[in-house]
């Protein structure tokens, strides 16, 4: 075995072998040069040079080159066995190199190897053999000589990529591809240019488009064609483009889009020409077939529409600007909703899209808007264009009519028929229907429905005192006051003489009936002049309540007659409720809210507060807000009364901006005393967010009061986002950015979601006491308590039992983690004063935990 440790800058090249001495290897023969000259100059030459013992595969040379290119010294690769493997790591591709050696005798010339530097990076290196070079008396050792050619390689790896990839592209190409020489002889072709004309590569290439013409080519026509078209190109000496017919010689006619670009050498020699044929004959037909197209919906007299596949406009006739007013240039692009008229919801366009994408079409009448806003009825046909390949949509088309015409033709004929001729009201037998209509569909949804009768008083005596002029324009006046009222919930018309009848469904009882009467006889009852006359009327009503008084049209109207009659009997200017007992209620009803309305401009009411306990240390950390009203003559009257009243009415913005107002003041007050961490909480109502008067009573409470927001807390039940639900969350985020706290309240007994869960980050959930009472007793009480805590704290949601009223259900809620309660168990909701008494203590009356 031979070991080799290099030549170093003193000229040494020591060598250590079994068999091979120093003396032999270095020692130089009489037809030598000197040897240490030699291996100097080996040494620096600027290429790489080894000396490769190949019986052994030992490297026994290493110059400075090969140092430079590989990283690797001398003294680590020269008489080392493993060297070739640090340079060739792979063991595949080491054996078939020196497979390669060994069959080639070590003669081979730019013998090309990859090997690996010390960095791992790979280097490409071009090795040839130097013959006849004998350095010592060392047998078996051949002499290398290597170029880093890495950069070269990996140009040519590229070129040959490219090439790769323009073959690939030039044989895929749908066009016919030729590439000719400067004589136009054919150098390259795709397959699609050879397989038009018939052709392999080897009747194809080196020839003429003239030379295969003359061989009686069935398409030898179009081939002297082009090759006059391409003499022309080459002496125009620029690129041409045209359209071309030609035999595809099967007696077809076949039409072509052709770009010939020549090239041309320095002096002006012809080198090559390109040629690209483009066959055209499917695109013009279907284009003559689309101009045919356009000129029968241009002579259409509908309109129509045609939409790609996401139904944006691309081609209107006519016709349509005629109907709709726009040009073709202002809808172009858009889609066809900008036409709609408002007049069709929802449901009627799911229904449509339905029918279109079930059946391919639909037909029906609709009603759309011109461009100056008119609103116009259409009949109208739908269809959906298939792609027939895999049938995905690809087209629609609109043809429509303008039913502007007949429409008006029928309204009037129904109008005549329908509509009273002096107030313009529906009719007797038309407000029957109407009515009839609507008591059906309240009947399927349980809603109330109120029936009443109107008539006005003393309209003879001023009908014959000012003329029957008069007495129309009275009635036209009367007519128009009801209809201010109208809305989508109400139906208003006239009977006979002096009697109108307004029917409003979904009623929440009678007082909502008893203050659309009043709202009428107010309107009503405002000065009208009458023949130059200020005249001041009033009117009389009676009214019947939908189930209770009757279910038939019929029969509440004879009810809402006769307590009309019974109103006018009482003195007119005044109304009457078909039942006594429903009569008698009302009446309450309004007693107390005028008394609540009192009592709210007076600030008489007071407030409440029910201590809420943090569980598992027994103290009280906050309150909540209780609103007690103390009626001078009826005393105590409950909030379970009086606040539906003021949600109905319309005074729960103004109860709710009190409470908020007393409880911050209050809270400020306890802080004062030394209490900085107490809590306050007040309960929100659904009403108070759809007046959207929350936000600003809160930020009015907390500058009032100027508390931290982050110790009010603002208790709200899950019905309250079900009422305009966008908005009622754009309110509650907004109220988040104040630093106020968001409670659940009666949580589990209304529309529970995850939803708004998600939305919004509340704070605290209530459990409703429903629950909590008879958590001990109840299985399924105790599983929904159960759950409602364990979802609460993995939302990181604080939660707070109501209702708490014995020490065992205290027990039981720490047990399963909640955080808070409040209940009788621990007090009953206290005065102010009681209340701060409370505070002084740790734990409150009654918790015995």
């Amino acid at each position: 075995m031979i070991t080799v440790e290099g030549f170093n800058a003193n000229d040494h090249f020591y060598l250590e072998a079994g068999e091979t001495t120093r003396e032999e290897l270095t020692e130089p023969e009489a037809s030598e040069p000197n040897s240490p000259q030699v291996l100097e100059v080996l040494q620096r030459l600027p290429v790489l040079v080894i000396a490769l013992d190949l019986p052994r595969r030992i490297i026994v040379f290493w110059n400075q080159e090969c140092e430079s290119v590989t990283a690797y010294r001398s003294e680590e690769i020269v008489g080392n066995p493993g060297a070739l493997q640090l340079l060739y790591p792979e063991p595949v591709y080491l054996a078939r190199k020196l497979a390669d050696l060994h069959e080639t005798q070590s003669s081979l010339r730019n013998m090309e190897w990859t090997l690996t530097t010390r960095s791992g990076s790979k280097r490409r290196i071009a090795w040839s053999a130097i013959e006849g070079l004998k350095i010592g008396a060392a047998s078996g050792i051949s002499w290398w000589i290597g170029l880093d050619v890495t950069a070269r390689s990996e140009a040519d790896r590229r070129l040959r990529d490219r090439d790769k990839l323009l073959n690939s592209v030039f044989r895929h190409l749908p066009d016919m591809v030729y590439l000719k020489d400067g004589e136009s002889r054919w150098l390259l072709t795709n397959p699609a240019a050879r397989a038009v004309l018939g052709l392999t590569e080897q009747e194809a290439y080196g020839y003429t488009d003239l030379e295969i013409a003359n061989r009686n080519h069935p398409a030898s026509a179009g081939l002297r064609h082009s090759a006059l078209a391409e003499e022309a190109t080459w002496q125009s000496g620029r690129a041409s483009h045209m359209q071309e017919t030609a035999d595809d010689g099967q007696g077809n006619v076949r039409s072509f889009d052709v770009v010939r670009v020549p090239t041309f050498g320095r002096r002006g020699q012809r080198l090559h020409l390109l040629v690209v044929r483009r066959d055209i004959t499917d695109q013009r037909i279907a284009a003559t077939k689309l101009e045919l197209a356009g000129r029968v919906l241009e002579q259409s007299t509908d309109g129509i529409i045609i939409t790609d596949e996401k139904n944006r406009i691309i081609m209107v006739n006519g016709a349509f600007s005629e109907i709709t007013g726009y040009q073709a240039a202002e809808v172009l692009g858009r889609d066809p909703g900008m036409l709609a008229s408002g007049q069709h919801g929802p449901e009627f366009f799911q229904a449509l899209w339905k029918t279109l994408n079930e059946e391919g079409r639909w037909a029906g009448e609709i009603w759309n808007r011109r461009k100056n806003g008119e609103v116009y009825p259409q009949w109208m046909s739908l269809s959906a264009l298939h792609q027939r390949a895999h049938g995905e949509i690809t087209h629609y088309v609109a043809s429509f009519s303008d039913l502007s015409s007949r429409k008006a033709a029928e309204e009037k004929i129904a109008y005549l028929s329908s509509q009273d001729l002096i107030t313009g009201l529906p009719n007797r037998a038309q407000t029957a229907l109407r009515s009839t209509l609507v008591l059906k569909h309240a009947q399927a949804t349980r809603e109330q429905v109120a029936l009443i009768v109107i008539d006005v008083d003393n309209f003879k005596t001023l009908n014959d005192s000012l003329g029957h002029a008069a007495g129309d324009q009275l009635l036209r006046e009367v007519g128009n006051r009801l209809s201010a009222a109208h809305n989508e919930r109400t139906i208003v018309g006239r009977l006979s003489g002096d009697e109108f009848l307004v029917l409003v469904r979904n009623v929440q009882g009678t007082a909502e009936a008893a203050h659309m009467v009043n709202a009428l006889t107010e309107a009503v009852g405002r000065t009208m002049t009458l023949a130059d006359l200020p005249v001041n009327v009033s009117i009389s009503a009676g009214i019947a309540m939908f189930p209770s008084d009757g279910e038939h049209f019929d029969a509440l109207f004879g009810r809402a007659d006769s307590a009309l009659y019974a109103a006018k009997r009482n003195g007119r200017g005044t109304y009457q409720f078909a039942n006594a007992t429903m009569n008698e209620a009302a009446l309450e009803r309004l007693r107390i809210e005028a008394a609540l309305r009192t009592a709210i401009e007076s600030d008489t009411l007071r407030l409440e507060y029910q201590p809420l306990i943090h569980l598992p240390s027994g103290r009280i950390v906050g309150t909540e807000a209780l609103c007690r009203w103390d009626h001078p003559e009826r005393g105590s009257i409950p909030p379970g009364l009086f606040i539906p009243i003021a949600e109905d009415c319309g005074l729960i913005e103004a109860l709710g901006g009190l409470v908020l107002r007393k409880a911050a003041l209050q809270l400020r007050a306890w802080h004062d005393a030394g209490h900085p961490e107490l809590m306050m909480s007040v309960n929100l109502s659904a009403r108070q967010f759809q007046r959207g008067v929350v936000l600003k009573q809160v930020e009015d409470a907390l500058a009032i009061s100027g508390i931290s927001p982050d110790r009010l807390e603002l208790e709200l039940t899950e019905s309250v986002l079900l009422h305009d639900g966008e908005a009622v969350m754009a309110v509650l985020r907004r109220l988040k950015a104040l630093g106020v706290k968001l409670s659940i309240d009666d949580f589990g007994t209304g529309y529970s979601s995850f939803a708004y869960l998600r939305r919004i980050k509340f704070d605290k959930i209530k459990i409703d006491q429903s629950f909590v009472r008879d958590l001990i007793d109840d299985p399924d009480n105790a599983a929904i308590v159960r759950g409602v805590i364990s979802l609460a704290l993995s939302l990181g949601l604080a939660v707070l039992a109501e209702g708490v009223e014995t020490e065992e259900v205290a027990q039981r809620l720490r047990h399963l983690q909640c955080t808070y309660a409040q209940g009788y168990h621990f007090d009953r909701p206290l005065r102010p004063e009681v209340f701060a008494q409370r505070l002084q203590s740790l734990r409150p009356s009654g918790f015995t935990g």
